[in-house]
This record gives C-alpha cells, structure tokens and sequence, in this order.
C-alpha cells in the first residue's frame, strides 16, 4: 500500500513539474520594416536566410507600398533575434535594407 501512495506521488510531480509545456518559451513576433524587395524570388531569398537564426518559426513579407515591405518574424522564443542579427543573415544580398526593428 505505502509504495502505491509513493507511486502515485511520483507521478503527480512529474505531472505538475515534468511537463515541458509549463517551462516553455512563449513565441516571440519581431517586425521590421524593409526596402529592396522587389519580387516573389527576393522574398523567397530573405525568408531562405531568416529562416537559418535560431527560433524562427515563421516568416511573412507584406507590401506596405511600392518601395517598402514588412518582415514578421515568429519565433519559438528560445532566443532573442536582434536587428544586427537578421542584417547578418541577409549579408549576402546586400541591396535588402532593414530600416527598423521591433519586438512586438
């Protein structure tokens, strides 16, 4: 009887403390506005390379206006993204310019 009351005991602290789902990073939407993007290949070029930092869950580029897009990123949280690191990622194509950066 005294090991099926210490079983159950265990198991109702896994339960309560075990779960990674109560520890878990909430996402995390970062927005940035953007210049040089000009079609679908540029957006598929900057989702390739954001898409590489670490968290990133998911990438949308919204035309705002002739010249300038939006970049949301979504992130797991696990990390924070700054703008230094997303200009980094998109190094290689430098014509993509990040004119601001902010967590929301």
């Amino acid at each position: 009887m005294k090991f099926i009351k210490f079983l159950a005991l265990c198991l109702s602290f896994v339960c309560l403390f075990g779960s990674n789902e109560i520890f878990a990073a909430e996402d995390t939407k970062y927005v940035a506005a953007m210049s040089g993007v000009e079609c679908t290949a540029c957006k598929r070029t900057i989702a390739k390379a954001i898409s590489k930092l670490d968290g990133v869950k998911t990438i949308r580029i919204i035309k705002k206006s002739k010249k300038s897009h939006q970049l949301e990123i979504f992130t797991d949280g696990s990390h924070e993204l700054t703008k230094a690191d997303a200009v980094k990622a998109l190094e290689k194509a430098k014509h993509y310019k990040i004119l601001s950066w902010k967590k929301a």
